[in-house]
């Protein structure tokens, strides 16, 4: 067991919970369907009991909330880590996170970055980056948990790269709804990932323990 706990927050949101702080990244959104917002009693919550870190990867209305990232830093004083945030950051109880500029999927016309969290374990959190942004972090430390957006999961070569990084749990987000789903998501993601007991999809709000 690591000690971390993931619960998802939003479309492709995910509050991580490990070595005593409690991290947001890309959680929360308003619903573009068919992705899902964040619920809101979860808002709520993440409102009246904010996180020690709140981090996005870009800046599409699915993934980032200006309304929430303005109240976020007028009540706690804290920084809104984003795109153009400095790389390196130490967090606080000995947690170090790294912003890595990657390429957002179909869309160079924005600014991306995924996030690189190292404490107790190592994440990577990759947003909405290129599955061939997988290639290109072979520098920085392997992961334990890797959370990963649909596009990684629907054909072999794209699941070949997740693979190959070596990681002990694998998390999709940015799933839609099955009842949704009118492009065949989920069926292509099963059927690429067919028996891999690594691979955890999580529904809204959903806790998951390592």
């Amino acid at each position: 067991m690591l000690g971390v706990t993931l619960t998802r927050t939003a479309n492709a949101g995910i509050l991580l919970e490990m070595d005593g702080k409690r991290i947001l990244l890309d959680g929360v959104c308003e619903p573009l369907p068919p992705y899902l917002g964040t619920p809101d009693a979860l808002r709520e919550n993440l409102t009246r009991d904010m996180p020690d870190v709140l981090a996005f990867t870009h800046e599409h209305p699915d993934h980032y909330d200006p309304s929430y990232a303005k109240l976020y830093k007028e009540t706690t004083l804290r920084p809104v880590y984003r795109p153009e945030s400095l790389p390196f950051y130490e967090v606080g109880n000995g947690i170090r996170m790294t912003l890595v500029e990657t390429r957002h999927i179909g869309k160079a016309d924005i600014s991306h970055v995924s996030y690189v969290i190292e404490g107790s374990a190592c994440v990577w959190f990759m947003g909405d980056a290129s599955p061939l942004a997988l290639k290109r972090m072979q520098d920085v430390p392997r992961p334990d948990l890797l959370i990963l957006p649909f596009a990684y999961a629907v054909t072999p070569s794209a699941w070949k790269y997740v693979k190959e990084t070596g990681a002990w749990k694998i998390v999709l987000v940015h799933m839609p709804p099955r009842e949704e789903d009118k492009d065949g998501i989920w069926n292509l993601v099963e059927e690429t990932t067919r028996g891999d007991e690594t691979l955890f999809v999580p529904q809204m709000q959903e806790k998951l323990f390592f």
